[in-house]
């Protein structure tokens, strides 16, 4: 790989941590902006739904109708763009229907960048290093996922949530810039290259994979939604012990992403597949009983690590099993089933919560693991 070509993947994950950001800020920003707007504070939902039914809906759509026309650069440049726009307009929004419009455009524009960067993340490098290079480039998703609300928070207390959402556009006008410098022109792709492992499946193999990603976010979320609720009132951390809580679960959230990436290509991803549902299983078993707080808090961040585990290698094995030209489509696809997880999850969450108690969560998420292993047991028959 060409020196200017190994930046690449690092300028990807900054675009994967502005979307990531986008798509989460909201929850810390939620109780100011509803304030100022004047809306009733569950109103604050529709804000994530939005992105979120956006997102899901246009990435394999945009990879469908756009992919094959235009290069991955005028894809990332022109996602990278509206996101940028859609953000500091957001800032200057006067109602909250304005902000929820700002929410669809900033969708959008991830929509265009996260899959086209996955795809020209691998097509840069031999097939050995794509479990590498893509836990680098998701490595911003994955920081933005622990680190997103906390950051959101800290900048409305400095700057309001005009402010916060202004600093994420700034830092989206970073990656379009970095972009227009270092995005490749020709990655070199040749379009009838086939991976050896497409030939022979059909889409019951990829459909399988998806359902898959589905299931592991669902199993997550039921756990993540409602993660400082779970750790106050069922482990009994208390208010002072939360913050440390959830920065370790952070840390083991970013570390089990870059195991991932160090150890895909060495091991196999469909042996790691299985490690991080052997892994997360273990945990989320122990989650049912009386901990305390301090085991309660590992035990949780154990789930954050053997969770992000899962994200490399199942992309890993989907871009195996299709052409090459194929590869934007068939990961836009697993991000959408990656919002469609943690849409469910956390309905599931709030669900169980409610009905049940808190002590039900780590039941369901048990259920909805068990239900994905036999997904992927399935795969695994059909590819022999």
């Amino acid at each position: 790989m060409k020196e200017s070509s190994r930046r690449v993947p690092w300028i990807l994950a900054l675009g994967m941590f502005v979307i990531g950001t986008t798509s989460l800020s909201i929850l810390g920003l939620g109780p100011a902006l509803t304030r100022d707007l004047a809306v009733d504070p569950a109103d604050a939902g529709w804000l994530v739904t939005a992105f979120a039914a956006t997102f899901a809906l246009a990435a394999p759509l945009a990879q469908f109708t756009l992919g094959r026309r235009f290069t991955p650069r005028r894809l990332i440049l022109a996602g990278s763009s509206i996101l940028a726009a859609s953000l500091i307009w957001s800032a200057l929004a006067t109602s909250f229907d304005a902000l929820l419009f700002t929410r669809v455009a900033s969708a959008l524009g991830g929509a265009l960048i996260a899959p086209t960067s996955a795809a020209l993340a691998i097509s840069l490098v031999p097939v050995d290093r794509r479990g590498a290079v893509l836990a680098t480039v998701f490595a911003g998703f994955t920081l933005a996922t622990v680190a997103g609300v906390p950051i959101a928070t800290w900048l409305t207390l400095l700057l309001g949530w005009r402010g916060a959402l202004a600093g994420v556009g700034f830092a989206a006008l970073l990656f379009v810039a970095l972009a227009a410098i270092y995005m490749p022109r020709d990655t070199g792709r040749v379009s009838a290259a086939k991976t050896q492992a497409s030939e022979g499946l059909n889409i019951i193999a990829p459909a399988l994979l998806l359902l898959g990603t589905v299931g592991m976010l669902s199993a997550q979320f039921v756990i993540y939604a409602l993660m400082g609720e779970l750790l106050g009132q069922q482990f009994g951390v208390s208010e002072s012990g939360l913050p440390i809580a959830v920065l370790l679960f952070g840390i083991l959230g970013v570390a089990g992403n870059a195991v991932a990436g160090a150890l895909s290509d060495q091991v196999g991803p469909s042996r790691l597949v299985w490690v991080s549902f052997a892994g997360l299983a273990a945990f989320l078993a122990l989650l049912i009983f009386d901990l305390g707080p301090y085991c309660g808090a590992i035990i949780l961040a154990g789930c954050a690590f053997m969770g992000t585990l899962f994200a490399t290698p199942q992309q890993s094995r989907l871009v195996g099993l299709v052409f090459e030209e194929q590869h934007g489509f068939i990961l836009a696809l697993n991000s959408s089933a990656s919002y469609l997880g943690i849409a469910f999850g956390s309905g599931m969450a709030s669900a169980l919560a409610i009905n049940i108690g808190f002590w039900a969560l780590p039941v369901g998420a048990l259920g909805l693991l068990a239900a994905t292993a036999a997904l992927t047991v399935a795969f695994s028959a059909i590819k022999r």
